[in-house]
């Protein structure tokens, strides 16, 4: 016992945990207790302690799946993520067949006990296999593996458009076209693929009549309703908070525990800690960067970026439709919003990136 979990033990958990950067952990754990104490402050609205239970249950399992993305070797790592990336790919083509329908969209699928939603969990691992094809084109020339990867890009953006989830599809192909840039590294590519976003985004406003509402509501001279509330409670709660449980927020908006959550978090904890939570994602993404800045290996580099990149999107998407400044998405503030498929996606995410910045000399450069 006198080594574990030092630098001689020989355990798989041991050997692995001496060169993590622990204070990596800090940012997951704290968007966590962020998170219960959002959750536990929505009790006597129109949800009751189950939905406190449920989101505590999923925290608990996500947190787990963190850690143990964390600690395996990243080779095996990688492995696995490939496995994930395949198995929800497939899932996200049963959706059609075999998913709900919630508000208009066909996104999640029922497996009795619980539902997931697959392009949720598939954000992490599909990047990571996406990441791995640009990289075995960039080392090997061989066009086969830029040939699977926007093969594989279509299938995925076919099925969001077909569920329909616009705001997820745009933060997918936004992801894969950084990639393809930090890859070929060619300022041309990136006026093109701008050129192709732009293009879907006209055609998602004048093909999806929900899109076009809420890009028409944000661009009118009113806000929307939900918007509206939102924004009287960012200025009623001030600097410092009315108090955990005392916001009225909640009381006018449907779904708050994901959309609004961080307008919530606002008016009960004021504008000081929305600015601490908002500030947590690049201040993850800055020290990632910093512990990273000398790897070698360009898979893990470019990875770790657009693993980043997704996060800290993602993160300024919600908050961003929760103060105005872009249209609602429906996107989940990630590891505060309740959501189980969500939660779980970022754990992967964190417990990814995390992994990647052991500072184990030989570990990160033999990528293979």
């Amino acid at each position: 016992m006198k080594n574990l979990l030092f630098r001689d033990d020989e355990s798989l958990i041991g050997s692995n945990w001496y060169y993590l950067e622990k204070k990596l952990f800090i940012f997951p754990l704290l968007l966590s207790f962020i998170g219960l104490l959002a959750i536990y402050s929505l009790i006597g609205t129109e949800y009751s302690i189950a939905l406190l239970f449920k989101h505590t249950v999923f925290l608990l399992f996500s947190l787990s799946i963190l850690f143990f993305f964390s600690l395996i070797p990243i080779n095996n790592l990688r492995k696995i993520l490939n496995v994930i990336a395949i198995s929800f790919l497939l899932l996200l083509a049963l959706v059609p067949l075999l998913g709900y329908e919630v508000k208009g969209a066909t996104r999640w699928i029922n497996l009795k006990f619980f539902s997931i939603q697959p392009s949720e969990i598939l954000k992490g691992p599909i990047l990571c296999l996406f990441s791995w094809f640009c990289y075995l084109f960039i080392k090997t020339g061989k066009s086969l593996y830029m040939f699977l990867f926007i093969l594989i890009m279509l299938i995925v953006s076919a099925f969001l458009l077909l569920q329909p989830d616009i705001g997820t599809l745009m933060l997918y192909l936004s992801s894969f076209f950084l990639l393809i840039i930090l890859y070929l590294r060619n300022i041309k590519l990136f006026f093109i693929l701008g050129f192709f976003g732009v293009l879907l985004l006209a055609f998602a406003y004048f093909t999806f009549d929900h899109v076009s509402l809420r890009i028409d509501k944000f661009f009118s001279s009113e806000s929307s309703p939900q918007v509206a509330r939102s924004l009287s409670a960012i200025i009623g709660g001030g600097f410092f908070g009315v108090g955990l449980g005392e916001g009225q927020l909640k009381y006018s908006i449907p779904e708050s525990h994901n959309d609004f959550i961080f307008a919530i978090l606002i008016e009960e904890f004021g504008i000081f800690f929305g600015l601490f939570i908002a500030l947590l994602y690049p201040i993850f993404f800055f020290l990632i960067k910093q512990i990273l800045k000398s790897q070698p290996n360009l898979f893990i580099q470019n990875t770790t970026f657009s693993l980043c990149f997704i996060l800290c999107i993602q993160a300024f998407i919600n908050i961003g439709s929760s103060i105005d400044l872009i249209p609602p998405t429906g996107m989940t503030l990630p590891f505060i919003s309740y959501g189980g498929s969500s939660m779980l996606s970022y754990a992967i995410i964190f417990g990814t990136l995390i992994n990647f910045s052991k500072n184990e000399k030989n570990s990160l450069s033999n990528t293979s």
